[in-house]
């Protein structure tokens, strides 16, 4: 009897793989074979799901963006604070600066390429639509000054973000948290 594969599942498996690789090797030095190897599949396994390895790449950023956003309107939805929210989707573990640093080369590769620019943009877009929501409600908050309330703290996170995965040890938890409350008590005119 034939094994039954469940293919969102299988594809899902080889875009975090290929987050892994992404993360550590750099976007250029993945390979489909080492994203193969990563996930338990073989090459072929790989290019039957995905038409190519810029299909595959694509995979890998909106999966580590997922990831990303998924920490933190989780967070949200539980009722954490904006800044706590914040710091669940900031590199604060393994698993949160792989994402991050497979954020970081999207956003690279997004100045060379219109189709990533374009992936980019609605990403961030959801990112600032999330940012405003968590804002918003605030006596007197306009829905414009809550959006700009939003691109400044969606600002602030991404430099934390960067600095954080780039050297981890000069940015710990606390200092992040630190840095956004400071950026919230700005926002919020304290």
């Amino acid at each position: 009897m034939p094994k039954i594969v469940d293919h969102d599942e299988r594809r899902a498996t080889i875009a975090a793989a290929a987050a892994e690789a992404i993360a550590d090797e750099g976007i250029e030095q993945a390979t489909l074979k080492s994203i193969a190897a990563r996930a338990g599949v073989t090459t072929g396994a790989v290019t039957h799901y995905f038409s190519d390895k810029d299909d595959v790449v694509l995979a890998a950023l909106l999966h580590a963006d997922e990831a990303m956003r998924s920490r933190l309107d989780a967070a949200l939805d539980l009722g954490r604070s904006p800044v706590d929210a914040l710091l669940d989707a900031l590199p604060n573990d393994e698993t949160s600066r792989r994402d991050w640093l497979v954020w970081r080369t999207f956003s690279d590769a997004a100045i060379r390429s219109e189709f990533l620019r374009s992936q980019h943009r609605r990403s961030q877009s959801q990112w600032l639509d999330t940012a405003t929501q968590a804002l918003a409600g605030g006596d007197g908050v306009t829905p414009d000054d809550a959006r700009l309330d939003a691109e400044l703290v969606v600002a602030v996170v991404d430099a934390i973000g960067d600095a954080a995965a780039i050297d981890p040890g000069a940015w710990p938890i606390e200092r992040q948290r630190s840095l956004l409350e400071h950026c919230m008590r700005r926002v919020h005119g304290d």
